[in-house]
């Protein structure tokens, strides 16, 4: 049976092993950033299986949907999850009684769910997003847990020591962010607003915000070090809004 799998559907599996995988690491804090690890794991399975299908001629419906499948679990079930015990964590919801700040993290794979699911749909052919793509979203939130699993008195990355005013504890300081974030993510992921994709194409005169991105992105990296993504996050959305003011509609997906 696995021999009539194509080499391309193989690896979106992989992804969704992914993500199953860290659902259980996901729901306790202590574990939550080997999730996160799973999360960016998935996020580069997401990346080749679209490559290698288009290079060894195996696209079709079948693993448009699977790969959706995939994207549901990995990138909105799992940040959710991850959202959901840190916020326990910090005592904005008790783990015991009825909270409703316990259910919002649902709000990101319901969002994801209809975006993946708006994309299946539509017609390609498009060089830019309509909303956040769900796995660039799905990482940031699941970044916290990185956050959350490396904080200390003095923040390094990679050996890189963070700059002081940029300490991650105010992240974690901020309720409004941990109630409202993923209510925000989930927005911006079914949005109409159009943003950036990374393929680069001179006919649509945004390649130079292309690079921009890219080049802003690199730098964050040591500047925001563990809150890199979150910051990319932020950055990706300013700069997809300069580039494409008042334009919508699209279909691709990361």
């Amino acid at each position: 049976m696995l021999k009539s799998v194509p080499f391309a559907n193989a690896i979106t599996l992989a992804n969704l092993a992914c993500g199953l995988l860290a659902i259980p690491l996901a729901m306790n804090t202590d574990t939550s950033q080997y999730a996160f690890y799973l999360i960016v794991l998935a996020a580069i399975l997401d990346f080749f299986d679209g490559f290698v299908a288009r290079l060894l001629g195996q696209e079709g419906p079948l693993g448009q949907q699977l790969d959706s499948l995939a994207d549901l679990v990995s990138f909105g079930v799992v940040p959710g999850l991850i959202w959901k015990s840190w916020m326990e964590t910090k005592g904005y919801c008790p783990p015991t009684g009825f909270c409703i700040n316990s259910y919002i993290w649902m709000m990101v794979p319901l969002a994801a769910a209809y975006r993946l699911a708006r994309f299946n749909v539509e017609s390609s052919g498009s060089t830019y997003f309509t909303g956040i793509p769900t796995p660039l979203t799905g990482i940031t939130l699941a970044s916290f847990a990185l956050i959350g699993s490396n904080i200390a008195g003095n923040e390094t990355f990679l050996g890189i020591e963070v700059l002081p005013f940029l300490g991650f504890q105010v992240l974690f300081d901020q309720v409004y962010l941990w109630l409202y974030m993923p209510l925000i993510a989930s927005f911006f992921m079914v949005s109409d607003y159009a943003m950036l994709s990374l393929k680069f194409n001179k006919t649509d005169g945004v390649d130079t915000w292309r690079w921009v991105f890219i080049g802003g992105a690199i730098l964050l990296l040591p500047v925001l070090g563990y809150a890199a993504f979150f910051g990319i996050y932020v950055w990706f959305i300013i700069t997809s809004f300069i580039a494409f003011r008042g334009k919508s509609n699209t279909t691709e997906e990361l």
